[in-house]
C-alpha cells in the first residue's frame, strides 16, 4: 500500500509525537484545563484526562488516515489516470500524506502547549 517506507516512517513518527508530548505534559497540566475560548477568556474546562484532550493528541493519526482515505477514494474514481500517471501519483500522494500528518501534529503539539 505505501511505496515509500521511508515516508510511511516519517508520517508514523510525525503523528506519534503529539502522543508522547501528552505523555509528558499530562503531569504539569492541571486538573482542568480550557479548551475553548471566547476572544482572549476561556469559557469552557475539560479534565486533563478526558476524551478531548486525547482526541487533540491524536490528531496526526487523524490526518494521516484522512488522506489516506482520501488517496483510496479518489485512486478508484480515477483508476486510469492514476495507473498511467503511477511515478508521480506516489510522489505527491507520499509529499501530501506527510504534509497533512505533520501540520495536524504541530496543530496538536500548539493545542497541548496552550493547555500548560
Amino acid at each position: 500500500m505505501f511505496k515509500n517506507k521511508i515516508t510511511f516512517s516519517l508520517s508514523a513518527v510525525a503523528a506519534t509525537v503529539p502522543v508522547l508530548f501528552y505523555i509528558y505534559l499530562y503531569r504539569r497540566m492541571p486538573d482542568f484545563v480550557p479548551v475553548h475560548y471566547d476572544g482572549a477568556v476561556a469559557d469552557r474546562f475539560a479534565l486533563k484526562g478526558s476524551y478531548e484532550i486525547i482526541l487533540i493528541s491524536l490528531l496526526g493519526w487523524l490526518g494521516f488516515g484522512m488522506i489516506k482515505l482520501l488517496q483510496l477514494l479518489l485512486r478508484r474514481l480515477f483508476l486510469r489516470s492514476y495507473i498511467e500517471n503511477l511515478a508521480v501519483v506516489h510522489r505527491v500522494w507520499n509529499a501530501a500524506t506527510l504534509l497533512v500528518t505533520a501540520g495536524f501534529s504541530v496543530l496538536a503539539i500548539y493545542t497541548l502547549l496552550a493547555m500548560v
